[in-house]
């Protein structure tokens, strides 16, 4: 096996697991966008210190390191898991919630001034991609709920069969805003008043998860298992672009909401 092919092979295996773990990079790069254009002074002088690029730049850092030796843990810090009653469940520090909550307590009110250099920029790095993907629709996930409706499973795409996990992660962006850029998701969806973000922004990462708990039931009700995408009710389909678009500015704001909150003199 030639080093040319090694290569390819290596990349391709490292898209595949990506893949896996977060819903795709254009919707992380998306949240991340519109969270930079809302970012104060101060924590943009902060973004530009530590990371020297725009929280864009970093949007699925997370994803691109999980498979590596020194960030293996952080692969079981992508999603959250529920019960029945909507309870999420700690599964000893294996989800997002903790590690958001974690890194937010640990920074904030200037504790980021007690850190190294290195350990602010690693923490701000997971922060842009974990509170993104705490509100991806397949990573609210309910293992501890006995009801097999709210288990995954798989759907059809253009006559594919395509794992109910892997649509969120790779086709659902596309799908429901077929062409959109970065630039298109700010430019239509970032357009709430300073006081519906305000409303959006209230609260800690575990009410936030809570409240999707709740809100992501919805979408398995709507794309249930072998539904054929394009065959789907036009009223299913408006909806389920309406809560993509929510969660959407659900991680944008929270996650400027965050960073402003760290950085806040």
């Amino acid at each position: 096996m030639n080093k040319r092919f090694f290569a390819i092979l290596i990349v391709a295996l490292l898209f595949v697991c990506n893949s896996a773990l977060a819903w795709s990079g254009l919707t992380h790069n998306a949240i991340c966008h519109i969270a930079d254009q809302h970012l104060t002074e101060e924590a943009k002088a902060k973004r530009n210190h530590y990371l020297r690029h725009t929280l864009a730049y970093y949007a699925s850092w997370q994803d691109e390191v999980a498979w590596s030796k020194e960030y293996a843990e952080t692969r079981f810090w992508h999603s959250v898991q529920y019960d029945a009653k909507n309870r999420f469940q700690y599964r000893d520090g294996r989800n997002a919630i903790t590690h958001i909550s974690r890194i937010w307590n640990d920074m904030r009110n200037g504790g980021y001034k007690r850190l190294d250099d290195s350990t602010i920029i690693v923490n701000l790095k997971l922060l842009v991609h974990m509170v993104g993907d705490m509100h991806c629709p397949s990573h609210c996930m309910y293992d501890a709920d006995p009801n097999p409706q709210f288990k995954r499973f798989s759907i059809f795409y253009k006559g594919k069969k395509v794992h109910w996990h892997k649509f969120w992660d790779s086709s659902a962006s596309t799908y429901f805003h077929k062409g959109w850029t970065c630039q298109d998701y700010q430019k239509n969806l970032d357009k709430l008043s300073p006081k519906q973000i305000a409303k959006i922004c209230k609260g800690t990462p575990e009410q936030w998860a809570k409240q999707n708990a709740k809100d992501m039931r919805e979408p398995y009700l709507l794309l249930v298992p072998h539904t054929e995408l394009c065959e789907m009710p036009a009223e299913n389909i408006a909806r389920m672009t309406e809560i993509v678009d929510l969660q959407i500015q659900r991680g944008a704001y929270r996650l400027a909401h965050v960073i402003n909150d760290i950085f806040k003199e």
